[in-house]
């Protein structure tokens, strides 16, 4: 008995945080042949990847795509004011600089993971890589594909 809900496949192609998979299929079972996944362990093309579907909460989607500039300008301040020192002006200019280059970064993630990411709706996720040995999910228990 297989679970219908995971498949393994290989990616074929990747945009930002989605990836195509290509589903590798067994005879005489029907399986979609393509799917347009979210790439959540960020696997890289050619990469046998496992993929099933998942459902992100609403407000631990939320909390990421708010905590993400948040953190941001934290390594802005860390990072700037850790090469300040370097430069013969005035540090707070450098502080500043570094902090609007860093939130930047994060909001174009932030913005980047609230398009890829659906809430309250199941969608193809790549949830692992694939090894031609037993496979086990989160919990703990064999998954058969």
């Amino acid at each position: 008995m297989s679970n219908n809900s995971v498949y393994v496949g290989k990616v074929i192609a990747v945009n930002k945080q989605r990836a195509k998979v290509k589903i590798e299929q067994r005879p005489g079972e029907q399986r979609p042949k393509m799917l347009d996944c979210w790439n959540a362990c960020e696997a890289k093309r050619g990469t046998r990847v496992i993929v099933g579907k998942q459902t992100l909460d609403e407000k631990k989607a939320k909390m990421i795509i708010y905590g993400i500039p948040v953190l941001t300008v934290l390594a802005g301040l860390a990072f700037g004011k850790a090469i300040a020192h370097f430069f013969a002006s005035d540090s707070s200019i450098v502080l500043l600089s570094s902090v609007i280059v860093w939130l930047a970064l994060g909001l174009y993630y932030a913005r980047n993971f609230k398009k890829s990411v659906k809430t309250k709706v199941e969608q193809w996720t790549i949830t692992g890589y694939f090894s031609d040995g037993e496979i086990y999910d989160a919990k703990g228990k064999k998954v058969e594909v």
